[in-house]
């Protein structure tokens, strides 16, 4: 009888260290498949950063070689975290958005121009181009907390301001460098600057402008 009993401890402790195994290695392999869809999904975000960034490097090889475009020249702004300080020496001062780009990956950067405070509200830069022409596009290169822009205006010595884009900027930047790009009919007479206003309150942070082109031909 003893005999049995024993048999039958024995027979339960090994279906039981059985099942044991067999949900330890349910869990091991649950546990593998979660890793693996996590790297998928890490290599998916990775993949498309990289082609995000791959788009704004092609973008910036392609602007500097429009032969109608044209860089900053002179600039004046609502308000500058620079406060009195100026020149490219002077880290997120208005001269910061002169010439062509030179911030090379999204965050705060003191080469781009960033307002004095943060989500205080309205802010605007009017921008100088050396040659006026008959504007059709305006591009700017937006390189921290996007989105902001709420008008684009473009304005010559003896013309009146002309708007040329205004409203919401809708589309959805995720943390990552880009070109605001407002297309538009030729104007009716030479430009030569950019006024661009944004809505601070829009984005939090500060939204910094590294450059802005200018569009057009002198006919």
């Amino acid at each position: 009888m003893k005999k049995s009993i024993l048999m039958l401890f024995v027979a339960t402790s090994l279906i039981i260290a059985s099942c044991g195994g067999n949900k330890k290695k349910e869990l091991e392999d649950a546990k593998k498949k979660e890793d693996s869809i996590k790297s998928a999904k890490e290599k998916i975000k990775a993949d498309s950063i990289k082609a995000l960034d791959d788009a704004i490097i092609n973008l910036d090889k392609q602007y500097r070689g429009d032969q109608n475009g044209q860089w900053v020249d002179k600039a004046e702004v609502s308000s500058t975290y620079a406060k009195d300080r100026k020149g490219k020496e002077a880290s997120w001062s208005a001269d910061q958005m002169i010439g062509e780009p030179d911030v090379m990956a999204y965050g705060d950067n003191g080469k781009a121009w960033a307002s004095l405070e943060t989500d205080k509200g309205e802010e605007w830069v009017k921008l100088f181009y050396k040659k006026p022409v008959f504007a059709t596009e305006v591009r700017v290169r937006m390189t921290y907390n996007p989105g902001a822009i709420s008008k684009i205006e473009v304005m010559g010595n003896q013309s009146k301001p002309e708007v040329v884009w205004e409203g919401k900027d809708t589309k959805k930047y995720d943390k990552r460098m880009d070109y605001f790009v407002a297309k538009f009919e030729k104007t009716k007479s030479p430009v030569n600057a950019v006024k661009i206003t944004l809505d601070s309150k829009a984005v939090s942070g500060w939204n910094e402008i590294d450059a802005v082109q200018l569009v057009g031909k002198g006919k």
